[in-house]
């Protein structure tokens, strides 16, 4: 028989963060793909906001209220299934009779109804009739309950409330589903793993949670305190910049349905929010990774999700892209004679040896190509501009070589025994060589010797040396690669942030992957440059 697990001993966490996550790992015992969400839910807990979760019954959201409710200590919480037939009293309290024939005074007993809880979870919430609605909005607002004429200080510090639908338009439920900050989908528990568990009851209710766990008031009020202080960074200012940039574009674009409208109170709560998350992971400044969960706060419909995600990861990086594009332009402003500098092509052009080496008669050879011995053909080559054109690379398993070659219009590539590997790329001339895929590669010469190569007279006058122009490139781009280098320092090595589900790691990974790799290309661009004008 196995031996029981010996219970944890009362002992305090070393800090904030660890916590925070022995608290989620606690409340995700025994409930299976939840751990995000009851992240979630506590991380709203403590910046007192609240959080609306849309999926079908039977998906574990009562739970996550329910085990909310325990890592408060001496906490209350009220539930309840909104219909359309309910009432008030079934959610404010009735009112005392008592109160009203002795006093004259309408006045509702509170004591185990919403007014009186710490948390509360409502299900079906966009049933509730007016009444109910309105004094909600109140509640929520204000954290005030009017009863009978006194104003009555409510110890809610989380909403959570759930449906298998959103608020149906033109009903005046804008409002109250405006003041849900965070909005989660809850789904069916998509592992086969987990499904099979949960189908053999391998889920148990959670032990009972350790004393040194519990959050007490004290301590809720200096989490709140110690949130309120935390700071934003200037990499967090321009992301910001650029998400409301994307977001005023995404609005106009969908003719100002309001769809991806935030308004100046959504941002300041859910600036809140990001300061919350960064103190609860143990920071005292605002991160990249505490910005990815105003994803989770700025959807207004299923629909909008795909596109708002986008914007959120996109203005991560923002800044770095910007700074690519602009050494891309400035690259193809030296490399592509026919759009920038033919004063470069004619000094290229006219340098002894500057004719091409020809390999087995009908080839070019492509120096420093990654991939491996690259040949460019000849005849393809000279037919081709400064134009883009789509072009086939293929490796010749007869010549052991990689070979490219243009694809003419309305001719489909037929490729040969000895052709594998095809890819479809883009290529265009440049002065000394070709653009492919973005990249600059020059050719083998006839001779290696190469001149230095400066503007003729005239164009020197209008703008700065070749050589300069590149020097400059290669400092911009140091400085940009420099820079991304801090923030994936400051923003995503450690430990992850508490409140990023797998899904959110996942995304920002693939986000980050490809700028890292668009960085390494501009370095091989930047690289094949001065090598062909040396």
């Amino acid at each position: 028989m196995a031996k029981k697990a010996k219970q944890p001993k009362d002992i305090a966490p070393a800090s904030v963060s660890g916590h925070v996550r022995a608290l989620v790992q606690w409340m995700a015992s025994g409930v299976y793909e939840k751990d995000h969400i009851i992240a979630m839910a506590l991380l709203c807990a403590v910046a007192g906001e609240n959080i609306f979760l849309l999926g079908p019954p039977g998906t574990a959201k009562s739970m996550v209220a329910g085990r909310l409710k325990l890592v408060f200590k001496d906490a209350k919480s009220f539930d309840y299934l909104m219909s359309r037939f309910s009432t008030p009293d079934e959610i404010f309290g009735p009112v005392s009779i008592s109160r009203l024939k002795n006093d004259d005074r309408y006045e509702r007993i509170t004591d185990g109804y919403l007014p009186d809880a710490d948390v509360v979870f409502l299900d079906e919430i966009w049933k509730a009739g007016p009444s109910i609605q309105n004094t909600l909005l109140t509640i929520i607002n204000e954290h005030v309950f009017y009863n009978g004429g006194k104003t009555v200080r409510t110890p809610m510090k989380v909403l959570i409330a759930a449906s298998n639908e959103l608020p149906a338009p033109d009903e005046g439920l804008e409002a109250l589903w405006d003041r849900f900050l965070v909005r989660m989908v809850s789904n069916c528990i998509v592992s086969d793993s987990a499904f099979f568990k949960m189908l053999r009851g391998e889920s148990d209710n959670p032990q009972p949670l350790s004393e040194q766990l519990y959050i007490s008031d004290k301590l809720y009020g200096e989490w709140q305190s110690g949130a309120s202080a935390v700071t934003m960074p200037e990499s967090v200012v321009k992301a910001v910049k650029a998400l409301r940039k994307k977001l005023a574009l995404l609005e106009k674009n969908d003719e100002n349905k309001l769809r991806f409208y935030i308004s100046d109170r959504r941002w300041r709560k859910a600036f809140r929010l990001l300061q919350t998350s960064a103190f609860l992971n143990g920071r005292s400044e605002i991160n990249l990774s505490d910005f990815l969960l105003l994803v989770h706060s700025f959807w207004s419909d299923v629909e909008s999700i795909p596109a708002l995600l986008e914007a959120v990861t996109s203005s991560i990086v923002a800044n770095t892209e910007a700074q690519l594009d602009k050494i891309d332009k400035a690259i193809k402003q030296i490399v592509v004679p026919s759009r920038a500098v033919p004063a470069l092509q004619t000094a290229v052009s006219n340098m002894p040896g500057s004719e091409f080496a020809e390999f087995d008669y009908f080839y070019y050879r492509v120096e420093n190509y990654p991939d491996g011995e690259t040949y460019f053909a000849k005849m393809d080559y000279l037919s081709l501009s400064s134009e883009p054109r789509e072009g086939i690379r293929f490796y010749d398993t007869k010549r052991r070589k990689i070979l490219i070659h243009i694809l003419e219009p309305g001719r489909q590539f037929q490729p040969t025994a000895t052709s594998s590997n095809l890819k479809r790329i883009v290529v265009e001339r440049m002065a000394g060589g070709a653009v492919i895929d973005g990249v600059p590669y020059y050719f083998t010469r006839k001779f290696p010797a190469r001149q230095t190569v400066n503007p003729a007279p005239a164009e020197a006058e209008k703008q700065e040396p070749v050589y300069q122009r590149i020097q400059n490139l290669v400092a911009a781009f140091a400085s940009c690669r420099d820079e991304w280098n801090t923030y994936m320092a400051d923003n995503w090595t450690g430990t992850p942030n508490i409140f990023l589900s797998e899904a959110d790691n996942q995304l920002i990974e693939r986000k980050n992957k490809s700028v890292t790799d668009r960085i390494d290309a501009t370095q091989v661009k930047l690289n094949n440059i001065v090598m062909l004008v040396k």
